[in-house]
This record gives structure tokens, sequence and C-alpha cells, in this order.
């Protein structure tokens, strides 16, 4: 036996694993399905992979059509895994973006049957002898892409994480590139599916303990999180700040009328404007069922101002294009310095943006 087949094989152990450990929790936490997808479709490849081994027998004619077959399933295939991962990890932010972002899978699935015949992607000849084709790059191209996406989202996103964690969260993508690369420089070396094997399993372990941290839905640092920094701000930092709370308007009266989905709509909605306009500037965090929170740290006033403006510009925005309407109560308050004050600060912007929700409803009555 082949080393490459006993590290598929290995590598299938490995994804049948995690399937189990991300399937016991996928009621809590719905992005757990794309994980699970990510994971039988890399089985799925592995399969192909050794079932490749098996028809790749030079010479042998009758096996000519399961080997070209083989193909097609396998590069068509594989920038789906990556498809699946991207929703994955970006659970709240690609939801929407759904139509678009499957054309290239229909693309390469296409491409992919057409060199059955053409040998564009790949070419197994008449003695049965596997070359890829003059486009080989193309369905490459599109898991790359795939991939890049998946990349650029958590490097966007890398503020979320603890600074200790950004190096391992790196680490972990890297590792299907370099079994990528590995497999381009030697085309003999089989090391992209297992890699992305060990990826997978590492990335379902880093974001099960991230859950700690992490609000599952919106994903932003969650109130355990907030409190800690408070904490960590009250005993050793002496520079101003500034707390802001945000809480979403008739988020009950939502969930009862439209349902449970359009309410976490609304809370995904209002923590992608509030962590896009203040993402420069503070820490933006979910602390309750419809309740977010700033910290921002030694920040001119003018700057938070600004950030206040971009938000309610945002949000009138994204409401043209909404039945339910979002709205949020806001409060802000500040101290000269967060030792021993940044928690009344804290309790003095929460009092506010409740003076600030009793006004705007009193306002909506008068209306």
């Amino acid at each position: 036996m082949k080393p490459t087949l006993e590290l598929d094989m290995f590598s299938v152990v490995l994804m049948l694993f995690a399937i189990i450990l991300a399937y016991r929790s996928v009621s809590t936490n719905p992005r757990n399905r794309w994980y699970i997808l990510s994971c039988l479709t890399t089985i799925l490849l592995l399969v192909t992979e050794l079932f490749a081994y098996m028809v790749d027998d030079v010479g042998v004619t009758n096996l000519i059509f399961f080997h070209r077959i083989t193909n097609v399933f396998g590069f068509a295939l594989s920038p789906v895994m990556c498809y699946f991962l991207l929703y994955f990890i970006g659970y709240s932010h690609y939801e929407k973006r759904s139509h678009l972002l499957v054309l290239p899978l229909v693309f390469n699935a296409l491409f992919c049957a057409i060199s059955y015949r053409t040998g564009w992607l790949f070419y197994v000849d008449d003695m049965n002898v596997y070359s890829r084709g003059p486009f080989f790059f193309v369905s490459s191209a599109i898991t790359i892409f795939y991939y890049f996406l998946c990349i650029l989202h958590l490097i966007k996103t890398l503020k979320r994480y603890e600074a200790s964690d950004r190096p391992l969260l790196l680490f972990i993508l890297i590792i299907p590139l370099l079994g990528y690369a590995a497999q381009i420089i030697w085309p003999w070396v089989l090391t992209l599916w297992p890699g992305i094997a060990l990826s997978l399993l590492l990335f379902y372990l880093f974001f099960q303990e991230q859950r700690y941290s992490i609000d599952a839905l919106t994903g932003l640092r969650n109130r355990s999180i907030f409190m800690r920094d408070l904490s960590n701000l009250q005993h050793s930092c002496k520079v101003p700040a500034t707390v802001l709370v945000l809480d979403v308007n008739d988020l009950k009266k939502t969930n009862d009328s439209k349902g449970h989905k359009s309410g976490d709509e609304l809370l995904i909605l209002a923590s992608g404007l509030v962590e896009r306009c203040f993402r420069s500037i503070g820490t933006v965090y979910r602390v309750g069922g419809d309740e977010f929170a700033i910290i921002s740290v030694n920040t001119h006033p003018d700057s938070i101002e600004n950030a206040l403006s971009l938000l309610a510009t945002q949000m009138e925005l994204a409401n043209k294009m909404r039945d339910i309407p979002l709205s949020l109560a806001i409060g802000s308050a500040a101290c000269e310095s967060c030792t021993g004050n940044i928690f009344n600060t804290y309790v003095a912007s929460d009092n506010a943006m409740y003076l600030n929700k009793k006004a705007m409803k009193k306002e909506t009555r008068r209306g």
C-alpha cells in the first residue's frame, strides 16, 4: 500500500471524527451544518482519490471510462469543499450572496464534464495514462478563489480574536496551501486533501474553543469578554475611554410577528453595521439578546460622533431595502481615566441608552 493511500484513509477517519463532533452541537450552532458539508465533501474527494489509484493502471483499457469519470467527479467537487468552508467561516456574512457565489461552482462542473471529451482540464489517453490538460489551472483557480475568500474574511475579522489566537488561525489556513504547493511541485506527492482534512479538523477545534469568547450568531466578542476587558481597563488603564451601549428596538415584536429567523437577521444586520462603523476606533461586543456595546479607548470625541453619524447613514440606506426597519437606541458616556471609573461609565452609558429608548418610543407614539 502506498503511503499516500494510508494518508488518505487516515484523513477519512479524521473527517468522520470531526463530523460526529460537529453533529452533536448542530442544534445550538447552525453554522456547523456548513462544516459538516465541508467534511462530507472532503471525504468524497478522498474516496475519489483512493478510487483513482485503483483505476490508474497503464494499458488496462477497460478502466479508461472509470478513470475519466473519477477525474471529472474529483475536479468538479474540489471547489465545493471550499465553498462550504466559506459559509462556515463567514456564516452570517455570506448568507445573502449565495446565488452569486454558486456561479463559479456551476461553471467548474460544466467545464469538468466537457473535459471528459476535450481533455481541456485533464486527459486520459487510449492507454489509460493520465496527464494534465492545457487548462488544468481553471478548476484550481476556482478552488483558490473560494479559499482566498475564506482567508480574506478571516483577515478582516482578526481583530475579533485574541492576539495569542491569531498566529494559530493563520497557521491553520496555511496548511492546505503548503499541501497544494507540494502537489504542484511534485505531482506524485498527493498531499492536498490530507492537508485540507487536517486543516478542517483544526478549524473546528479552534472555533469550538472560540465559542467561549465569540458570539455564534454575530461573530462579535461576547459578554464574558466584554466584562473581562472592562475589568482589565478598570485596573490598569489610565487613559480616557468612551463606552457606548446600543439596543435593537422592537426585536421581540419582530420575533413574534415575523419569526425568530427575521429577528436573527435584524441582529446580524445591526452587528455588521455597528462593527463596520466602529471597527477602526473601538471594540464591538454583543452583551445581551438585543444589546451591543463598544469600548473605545483614548479616542477623540469627534471620531465617536463621526462613527455615530456614519451608523445613522448606513441604517437609513439599509432600511430602504428592508420590510422590517432597523432601529437602535444608543447611549454613551466617557471617563477621563479608566482606572476605577470604567464600570461606572458603562452603567452611565446603559442608563443613557434607556433614556434614549424611552424618548424614541414617545416620538413614535406622537408620530
